[in-house]
Parts: structure tokens; sequence; C-alpha cells
């Protein structure tokens, strides 16, 4: 493919993987170390519990979402940055009347073959040696009881 491509040239993705509520499509480019990852996630879209094994760092790039990171939750707006460290229980609900669009590095690279439409950006000459997470993997977690507990403090306030 080479080392550069335009999003214009790129299919639109998406995780091979259910979501509680709405849609969410993605571009998502790798190298060996890294992925990057453009994800933009309708009005109530709302991922199940999951985690994986690398470390994602975040950009909220327009609207807003809450990210869950096991018993706490981040309300993100524009212009947010957040970690979520490798191996931890997370989620995303976009409750905001606008679709968001989340920035998301991954490291090492979050699985290329559960993405539709992702694409290794390298030379034709370079040897690709991607450093691959293993995919992702769904869990049992008491995500009500989080938002629950979350939204009642909200309202409270």
């Amino acid at each position: 493919m080479g080392l550069r491509i335009s999003s214009l040239d790129m299919e639109k993705g998406g995780a091979l993987l259910d979501v509680r509520e709405g849609s969410m499509t993605t571009y998502f480019v790798y190298g060996n170390k890294a992925n990057l990852m453009v994800a933009i996630r309708s009005t109530e879209y709302h991922s199940k519990p999951h985690r994986h094994d690398c470390e994602q760092l975040n950009y909220l790039l327009n609207g807003e979402l809450w990210i869950f990171i096991e018993d706490q939750a981040f309300h993100l707006s524009q212009g947010d940055f957040l970690r979520i460290p490798r191996n931890v229980v997370h989620w995303a609900w976009n409750r905001g009347t606008e679709p968001c669009t989340l920035i998301e590095v991954h490291a090492p690279v979050l699985d290329p073959d559960t993405r539709r439409g992702s694409v290794g950006l390298f030379a034709e000459n370079e040897v690709s040696a991607v450093e691959r997470s293993p995919a992702t993997q769904r869990v049992e977690y008491d995500a009500g009881a989080v938002e629950a507990k979350t939204f009642r403090k909200e309202g409270a306030a």
C-alpha cells in the first residue's frame, strides 16, 4: 500500500464485534508498533465491556463521549485526552445529541485482522513485522451498575 493513504481511498470499516446500540465506522491504519484509528460513533452508540492487550490513547476531536474504565466514568468533551491502560475492562457510550469522532492510538497494534478496512502503511521494499495484540475480548462486567451510579451522581449535581 505504501507509507501514505488518503482517507478518500480507504474503505470505511469497523470492528468485527457487536455493539449494544448505535454504530461506529472507522479508518484504521497501522505500522509495526502501533495503530491509529479514527472512530466515528453515532448518537446512542454504546459498546459492550471489553479489554485488549494494548495501551490505548484517545483524543476526542468533536462531540462528547462517556468512557468507562472498570468502575470509573469519564465524560469527554471536544479536545479531551484519555488513556486506557492495557488489559483493563472499558466501554463507551455516546449520550450526546450528535455523532462524535474519537482518535485512538493502540500499542502494540490492535489486531488489524479484526477490523474491516484496516490498512498497513509499509513501503514497497519494507518487510513488515507487526507487533499485534490478541483480538479484543468481550468480558462479563456489570456495566449497568457503574452507569446507574454515574448518572445518579450526575443528576444530583
